[in-house]
């Protein structure tokens, strides 16, 4: 919403009294450095010739030059992002009494299953190894194989909540005195409550432990809408517009329930995907150093699609009414953290992952149709491309070379809601179905691997060098006759996908189709 927020009440202080607007460092977010002068440019040579170990046709991935995945081609290495869960903030705070006005509003704005789909562990090292894959300028991940993505699906099917609905617009005025006005008009929190929360953060945010405090009052003095529009500013706090503060919430996501009657108007999914995509663009610039987004959602996701690459824990089967993120439960990180999990995503194979992980579970998970749209999604001041003809398979259709990504329309929301069906109908009619998981056009590759960076790490840094990184892709026995045994056996795996991937790619009866056959049979043999 765009209206201004309503005046308080008059009083002999104001916000801007105890406040100096102009200025809102935050101090969480001081280890993001400006972009370095030294990758300001590219040269000419990386104009003409592409990036050693990444793309030689530099058309698509624009931004390269500043992605952690040339820097870690060069040998500089950041190490693992700062992330966090809220899933043991979450887990306390549902102790706390919801009387029934207020789980009554809770239930009507769709967002009820966000409370009971969450991790309460986050592995910085798994997260941080695909986070170094993502590239903004496509929405996806750069993998071996090809692209992959969180779709509109994934986040209906792992949360809950729903796809359908209208683009949040963030008030544009949303400075530190409004913040204090909304959190005493809308929150119920007394003026000068609301005026110390703000003097104390400095900015336009509201801690989550003040949200926490001021709920557990306003149920103890029946205020119950400003209890529920509190328990819900919490609750998309901690999930899908968690940040990188990890402790705060931006004020102007109170506009999103004021009026509590038509928060399920929303595309909460679009929303949480706009959040977490350009988030996974900021992380995946070569100076970051923490992550903000729903990591619960990205982990769940990986466990989902890559379950050979990481340790989960499965609770079985899920109940159609619970989020199927429910079905996980973290474990620790797999020996040798950041680099075990890099040298296990440049050994993918198209065995190791599951393209439609919830095919078996459709009668509680529906398919989301509307995940098929093609265009760009919007939430507040924020849009991204959402391009699922880059990720055909993992809508069980064969993957062919994507179109040029599209340019941003001067409308988001007119094609959002007028395009929606027509694009769905054209995506069904445009790409045939696989007839087994992975399958791809004859000239994928060759193009994938000119515009991309199929492997992330050098040569010089795919053998492990200490006992305590040996298990390059496949957790097993740790002594190192074993450890070599599983090296070599990773080798032969890419080798032998390798000559298959080029066999396809080259014209049948010519001497090197000969050789590739022979180097596959024996490889199959």
């Amino acid at each position: 919403m765009e209206e201004d927020v309503p005046q308080p009440p008059q009083m002999e202080q104001t916000a801007d009294d105890i406040l100096d607007t102009s200025a809102h460092p935050d101090a969480d977010e001081s280890d993001d450095a400006d972009e370095s002068d030294d990758a300001a440019d590219i040269d000419d040579q990386d104009q003409q010739t592409g990036f050693p170990g990444g793309p030689t046709v530099t058309s698509l991935l624009t931004q390269y030059e500043h992605h952690m995945a040339r820097r870690l081609w060069e040998g500089e290495d950041r190490g693992s992002l700062k992330v966090i869960t809220h899933g043991l903030k979450l887990k306390k705070f549902a102790e706390v009494p919801i009387p029934a006005p207020v789980e009554h509003w809770i239930q009507e704005s769709g967002l009820m299953h966000l409370s009971s789909g969450y991790l309460t562990m986050a592995d910085a090292g798994l997260i941080s190894a695909f986070v170094e894959r993502w590239h903004r300028e496509t929405s996806s991940f750069h993998l071996p194989f090809g692209e992959m993505t969180i779709t509109l699906d994934d986040v209906a099917t792992l949360l809950h909540i729903s796809p359908h609905g209208k683009f949040f617009d963030a008030p544009l005025n949303m400075n530190t005195n409004n913040a204090v006005r909304a959190a005493h008009e809308y929150l119920g929190a007394t003026w000068e409550e609301a005026c110390a929360e703000i003097s104390y953060n400095k900015c336009a945010q509201y801690r989550l432990q003040w949200l926490r405090d001021l709920y557990s009052r306003l149920i103890q003095t029946n205020q119950f809408e400003c209890a529920a529009r509190t328990y819900l500013l919490h609750l998309v706090g901690c999930t899908i517009f968690a940040d990188k503060t990890h402790t705060r919430v931006e004020a102007k996501y109170i506009s999103l329930f004021i009026d509590l009657h038509c928060c399920r108007d929303y595309s909460w999914a679009s929303a949480a995907l706009v959040f977490l995509y350009d988030n996974l663009g900021d992380g995946a610039i070569h100076d970051t150093r923490q992550l903000g987004g729903y990591m619960s959602l990205l982990q769940c996701w990986i466990y989902e699609h890559f379950p050979r690459n990481c340790k989960r824990g499965d609770r079985g089967a899920v109940p159609a009414h619970l989020p199927r993120a429910c079905r996980w439960a973290a474990k620790h990180a797999i020996e040798g953290g950041l680099m075990a999990y890099r040298r296990r995503l440049d050994g993918l194979l198209l065995e190791d992952v599951v393209f439609t992980p919830y095919d078996d579970d459709r009668a509680n998970h529906l398919f989301v149709s509307i995940s098929m749209f093609s265009g760009y999604l919007r939430c507040g001041g924020v849009s991204v491309p959402y391009l699922p003809e880059r990720c055909l398979r993992q809508f069980g259709r064969i993957q062919c070379i994507p179109r040029d990504v599209p340019p941003m329309p001067d409308n988001i929301d007119w094609v959002w809601q007028s395009t929606m069906r027509s694009s769905v109908e054209t995506f069904r009619r445009l790409y045939p179905v696989a007839t087994f998981p992975g399958e791809v056009t004859a000239d994928y590759y060759a193009w994938y691997i000119s515009v991309s960076h199929p492997l992330i790490l050098p040569p010089s840094t795919v053998a492990p060098s200490s006992p305590h990184t040996t298990v390059a892709a496949h957790a097993g026995p740790s002594s190192s006759a074993h450890a070599g045994r599983d090296r070599r056996d990773l080798r032969d795996r890419r080798a032998a996908e390798l000559a298959h991937r080029a066999l396809d790619m080259v014209r049948p009866f010519n001497e090197i189709h000969e050789i590739l056959s022979e180097l596959c049979r024996l490889y199959d043999d």
